[in-house]
């Protein structure tokens, strides 16, 4: 099992504007160019909560993880920012490792 991150999530306008996630956990493509330079790289993300989204606000605190077995687990580093991708509005959440 892949080892899970303390991260902040910072929602764009428009997902707040909508509404945020009311569930307690997400998976979505997240790209970790801002994590390694020169790297374009998008790997599923998991995003869980212990508080909804929705009740949180915006940002949100959750724990992350890649899905796949095979995706790049170091990336996932304290200060590492990723973009997540929000389909609900086709925008951009960022990923912030915390922990």
């Amino acid at each position: 099992m892949a080892v899970e991150h303390l991260a902040r999530i910072t929602w764009s306008e428009e997902h707040v504007r909508r509404g945020l996630l009311a569930g307690v956990f997400t998976i979505d493509p997240a790209w970790v160019a801002e994590a390694v330079p020169g790297v374009d790289d998008a790997w599923s993300l998991r995003c869980d909560f212990d508080t909804p989204p929705a009740q949180q606000g915006n940002p949100s605190t959750g724990r992350v993880r890649f899905v796949v077995p095979a995706a790049p687990h170091d990336y996932l580093k304290v200060g590492a920012c990723l973009r997540l991708f929000e389909r609900g509005t086709g925008e951009f959440a960022q990923v912030e490792i915390l922990e």
